[in-house]
């Protein structure tokens, strides 16, 4: 059973979950693959410090319209364009500081 988002997956792997529906892993795939190596080991200590360590960056990825912060992120890692059709808008100024911030934080 998969969890479909990634703020929950910590609580839901810890009760029997297997997984994550996941967006962030699109942005910061290393981070995410070693969280869910973790909970599958049941190192729950392991597990907690790199939820915390992507916790901002889960939220980030949602400050606007999905997918524009998810594309911008990948457009700044070299990965993609961040053009947006309508009727998604490109992320706020603001928004993408945050993104920047968070991935930064992210590692």
């Amino acid at each position: 059973m998969l969890s479909g988002d990634d703020p929950s997956a910590l609580g839901y792997m810890a009760h029997g979950g297997h997984g994550c529906i996941s967006v962030t892993a699109n942005v910061a795939p290393g981070p995410c693959a070693k969280f869910h190596d973790a909970c599958l080991a049941g190192d729950w200590t392991a597990a907690l410090a790199l939820q915390d360590r992507l916790i901002r960056l889960h939220k980030a990825l949602f400050l606007d319209a999905s997918p524009a912060p998810t594309k911008f992120a990948l457009a700044h890692l070299g990965l993609c364009s961040d053009d947006i059709r309508l009727p998604i808008a490109p992320c706020a100024e603001a928004v993408k500081a945050e993104i920047l911030a968070a991935m930064a934080e992210a590692g």
